[in-house]
Order: C-alpha cells, then structure tokens, then sequence
C-alpha cells in the first residue's frame, strides 16, 4: 500500500518531466507502435532459437574441425540410428526449452519499469563493479531529486511536502482527485527561485546526467538493452541508501494521520 501510493506520486513526476524532456527534444522519425516492437522482438528471439537449433542438428563430425577424432557418445561404440536420433532429439529440445524460458525471464522482468535494484543488476548483467557504480549513482540521484523538489517555489511552498501529503491523500481516500495535475503543472512551470530553470528541467537534467554516467561505464550492448527497458534512473527501486525508504515513511504516517488503516510495517 506504502509502495503504491508513494510510486503513483513518482509516476506523475516521471510523466510529467517526460514530457517535458519530449519538448526540447528535436523531433524524430516515427516509431513503430509498442507493440510491433514487441512482435519484432519476439521475431528475433525466435529466429536466435532457429539458429541454435540447426547447429544443434549439424552431426559432431561435421561440425569438427579437419583432422579432428569425434569419440563415440557411448562407450561401447556407436549407437543404433534410432537412438542416435532420439538422443540428438532430447539435446535439441532441451536446448530449446532452456532458451525460451530464459527469452520469458527476460520478458516478464523487463514488464517492470521500477525494478528491484537485484533485478535491475541481474538482467543487465551488471559486473559487481558496474553494480557498485550504479548503486551510487541512483542514490546521488534521487538525493538531488528530493532537494529540488524541497526547494521552496518563490511562494514559498514546498512542494516535496505537498508531494508526501497528495500521495497520503491518495492512499487514505483512494479515487479521488487531490489535486495531482495542479501539482504537476507547477514542477513543470515554476522556475527554481533564483535560476531561469523549471523544477521539472532541473530534475530532467539530472537524470540526464545518471544516464550519461551508465553509458560511459557500462557496455554498448548494455546501455542499449537498458534504453529498449526504458526505466527511469531515479525510480530504481530497494537501492540501499536509497531516501526513497524515508519518503515512504514520512507518507504512510501521514496516511494514518489522514484515518488510512495501513499494517505496523
């Protein structure tokens, strides 16, 4: 419950800011709806079990290089056609589910666009250096997003306060309209006090900035399977040090406070 109510306050944010991202961005060619792209990867996952497939199916004797001794696959020599052709059935088809299970781990984790950071690592295949890295910078990152967001407007108003009692609201009286849209037209409208730039620029530029860092430490293949996930740098989730875990806090008390019956944890 602590978890939704605080993610839906982030969502907004995130939307809004992406948004605002699209706007100072040069226009590009368009894309193939999602889900083409989808079936397009799909296609490809397919295509990669085909190829696995046929080099399975290509005799041992074949596949050695010249002048190398294939031994027998039993001992007491070469087996009957049949059962040769039974065991190169059950190695393909072993081969095959083993591959496709791994393509659905992949598919259904990526289904996550705010991932456990143990996830996030797993599935990028992050190097524990890589991980460190990546752990700190997330961090970094959500700090400054915090103290943008609790830097007071020109009013006066904070609007990280008003973010913890909008998500509270939502939890405490759920499918009601506390005002997210007002809030959010304020992050992408009102200037830092003191700077020529929006709250919500200000918050762009530094996720900007995180993913900068990863494409320069990690792989290409990397960074690229991480753009194709499409998660927010500062909505990785279970990062430890992370001021999200306050955040939570500081929204489920003031839940209560509102009347939600929420569980001690």
């Amino acid at each position: 419950m602590r978890v939704a109510g605080v993610a839906l306050a982030l969502s907004a944010l995130a939307l809004g800011v992406a948004v605002l991202a699209l706007t100072r961005r040069p226009p590009e060619p368009p894309r193939a709806p999602a889900r083409m792209d989808r079936v397009e990867a799909l296609e490809s996952q397919v295509a990669e079990l085909r190829r696995e497939v046929e080099i399975l199916r290509i005799a041992p004797q074949e596949r050695a290089g010249p002048g190398t001794v294939v031994l027998p696959l039993v001992p007491d020599g070469p087996a009957p056609a049949a059962e040769r052709g039974e065991g190169l059935k059950a190695i393909v088809d072993d081969a095959v589910e083993r591959k496709t299970e791994r393509v659905l781990d992949e598919m259904r984790a990526k289904q996550d666009r705010k991932p456990a950071m143990d996830l996030f690592a797993s599935t990028l295949e992050l190097t524990e250096e890589q991980r460190a890295l990546t752990e700190r910078v997330v961090v970094e990152g959500q700090k400054e997003v915090h103290a943008i967001l609790a830097t007071p407007t020109y009013d006066g108003t904070n609007l990280m306060d008003q973010l913890v009692e909008l998500a509270a609201k939502g939890i405490a009286e759920p499918g009601k309209d506390h005002g997210w849209g007002l809030w959010l037209a304020r992050v992408l409208s009102e200037k830092v006090p003191g700077t020529d730039e929006t709250y919500g620029a200000r918050i762009e530029t530094v996720k900007s900035r995180m993913r900068a860092t990863f494409k320069r430490e990690w792989s290409e293949a990397q960074y690229k399977e991480f753009e194709t996930w499409g998660v927010d740098p500062t909505e990785i989730e279970k990062v430890p040090g992370s001021p999200n875990e306050a955040l939570f806090k500081r929204v489920t008390e003031r839940a209560r406070a509102l009347g939600a019956d929420l569980p001690a944890d």
